[in-house]
């Protein structure tokens, strides 16, 4: 079935991608609401019409690519076979997703302080949405056999572990660069920390 887009969505996804490219070479704070106006083409008054300002416009950016994230991280999650597996393809689908968004991300972490409370709000939003993923991904092992049987508050909280282990793995830490650019860096992170909860064989 093919995606009917209204005028507004079709207008809101040209701004969106236009600030991302603007903020992705200049930084939030260089840019302007007049700036991504000459860059559509448009005026200034299209932009005010859809977002009450440029940090507004900051957000949804932040939104979008946290979700086209999970979207593609889903789809490497369906298209594996074992819950260990999953996880892998969770893992490197986030770190190379974030290399790809490199500049943009970079942004985000330079800007943070200044608009902590509204990042915060959305990071939390799709930090919950990934650890419901990873849970999946658990209690299904566990239903396979493949992990050993845990608890509901310890899938919860093994769950919620491996999601700030992951996400540090994103960031452009000096650490996160180590599992990088280890061969394999990414599964063999999986594969340590999922053989604490492997099943007796």
């Amino acid at each position: 079935m093919v995606e009917q887009i209204t005028k507004d969505e079709s207008m809101i996804r040209e701004i969106l991608s236009t600030a991302k490219k603007l903020f992705a070479q200049h930084g939030l704070k260089k840019t302007t609401m007049e700036d991504i106006a000459n860059a559509m083409g448009k005026g200034k008054s299209t932009l005010y019409y859809y977002f009450p300002g440029k940090t507004e416009i900051f957000e949804a950016v932040v939104d979008e690519e946290l979700k086209n994230l999970l979207r593609i991280t889903r789809q490497a999650i369906n298209m594996a076979t074992t819950a260990k597996d999953k996880l892998k393809a969770y893992v490197r689908t986030r770190v190379c997703a974030m290399e790809k968004f490199h500049n943009l991300s970079t942004v985000i972490y330079e800007d943070i302080f200044n608009h902590l409370a509204e990042i915060i709000k959305i990071k939390i939003k799709h930090e919950e949405i990934q650890i419901d993923l990873i849970k999946e991904i658990i209690k299904g092992g566990v239903q396979s056999g493949e992990f050993k049987e845990l608890a509901e508050r310890n899938i919860e909280l093994f769950s919620c572990t491996l999601v700030a282990a992951f996400r540090g793995v994103e960031l452009p830490l000096p650490v996160s660069k180590i599992i990088k650019n280890r061969e394999n860096g990414p599964d063999l992170l999986v594969d340590i920390m999922v053989d604490g909860i492997k099943g007796r064989y």
